[in-house]
């Protein structure tokens, strides 16, 4: 979900169309950071570190996720530090930043409850959007819709397979809107 909300943020902000060779850089990286974190969990599989690779069991989901959240800590300071710090556009760090900070809290929070990681990405991803379109006020309201769909087609999949419940997929998506925009908000304000 990182890599498509970077590429629907490109897209649909115009103010982002001003730095179209941060965007490469930052677009190089984060398929670096999906395949990375997708080959981990898959070593980790094959050597029976978690049961299955959608981590059903919430004992077996704070390692994976750590993993994870050091592939986007490290994509953070590597973005964020030295000449980069002034070449890729504040936006685009906010996002890294939310990313970060929703996976750590999903860390913790599941330790007492499973959170839908999927629900989280797509409430996280619809957060980044509303976040942009409110700090340069480019609102639009069709591709919120359509993304509002897309929260609700992967949540309705992820009980359908019978990996999530409702509630935690009601959940993850709530956590992921709210932690995205909550942290693009408060750095916009910087």
């Amino acid at each position: 979900m990182p890599l498509y909300t970077l590429g629907l943020l490109f897209l649909s902000d115009p103010l982002l169309h001003l730095h179209p060779a941060a965007f490469v850089y930052l677009l190089v990286v984060m398929l670096i950071n999906t395949m990375a974190p997708a080959i981990s969990l898959y070593v980790m599989y094959r050597r029976g570190v978690i049961d299955d690779l959608d981590i059903r069991s919430r004992g077996q989901r704070p390692l994976p996720f750590l993993v994870v959240l050091a592939y986007y800590a490290l994509t953070w300071f590597v973005v964020s530090g030295g000449d980069n710090a002034t070449f890729v556009p504040h936006v685009y760090l906010g996002l890294l930043v939310g990313l970060i900070a929703a996976i750590g809290g999903a860390i913790v929070i599941t330790r007492a409850f499973k959170l839908s990681m999927h629900g989280m990405g797509t409430g996280g991803c619809l957060g980044a959007m509303v976040g942009v379109q409110c700090l340069h006020f480019s609102p639009s309201v069709t591709l919120n819709m359509g993304l509002i769909l897309l929260c609700g087609l992967v949540g309705w999949s992820r009980i359908a397979l019978g990996v999530h419940t409702h509630r935690e997929v009601y959940a993850g998506t709530f956590y992921g809107f709210v932690v995205v925009l909550g942290v693009l908000l408060g750095m916009g304000q910087f």
